[in-house]
């Protein structure tokens, strides 16, 4: 991304940037404390709005058949993993499904949020295709903006966030925290609500 850490780096705390990826193991699952967080935030009337993302089973991601993403405004879910077959070995995730998630993601960033939530950068996004463009769209409108990024993939991720992003671990509290620092510049007039 074409800009200063500078430019990026607002709120009470100097250092905090409004770009967040909230980075995972693979034995380690983002999606229950982000959406912890989500659910207490908009409770409190901040305005969040992207994509969670939920599924069944305990399994490897890429082994997964029922995968969906959820629009935190309009509640729609989506699959975004197709049927390889059984003894498939390859990842199961449907670039076709996650263009038409790419699509949600950018009709929520079009709804000026006070946080913007990106399920994954993930293989796709790693390979410059998948959501990457609504995220970089997203940033380039200021938004506070979250994404799980998984490890696997933290080399791409950090060759495009460029050094502009917060990394977060995988917990409530980091979360918590992050937001607490970006909060009042993401949401100036807001900032009583969060």
């Amino acid at each position: 991304m074409a800009m200063t850490a500078e430019a990026r780096k607002t709120g009470p705390d100097a250092g905090a940037s409004r770009l967040a990826a909230v980075v995972f193991d693979r034995d380690e699952e983002p999606d229950p404390p982000l959406i912890a967080f989500l659910d207490a935030a908009a409770a409190r009337g901040v305005r969040v709005a992207g994509l969670v993302q939920e599924r069944a089973g305990d399994e490897d991601l890429c082994a997964l058949r029922d995968v969906r993403v959820r629009d935190l405004v309009t509640g729609a879910t989506l699959a975004i993993m197709q049927d390889l077959g059984r003894d498939a070995t390859g990842c199961r995730v449907d670039p076709e499904a996650i263009a038409v998630a790419a699509g949600m993601l950018d009709r929520a960033r079009a709804g000026d949020p006070d946080l913007l939530v990106v399920n994954r950068f993930g293989r796709l996004e790693s390979e410059g295709d998948g959501m990457l463009a609504e995220i970089g769209r997203a940033f380039a409108d200021d938004l506070a903006l979250i994404v799980c990024v998984p490890k696997r993939y933290l080399a791409a991720w950090d060759a495009f966030a460029a050094g502009l992003d917060e990394k977060l671990p995988p917990t409530r509290e980091a979360i918590e925290a992050w937001w607490a620092a970006v909060a009042p510049a993401a949401s100036p007039d807001r900032a009583a609500a969060a």
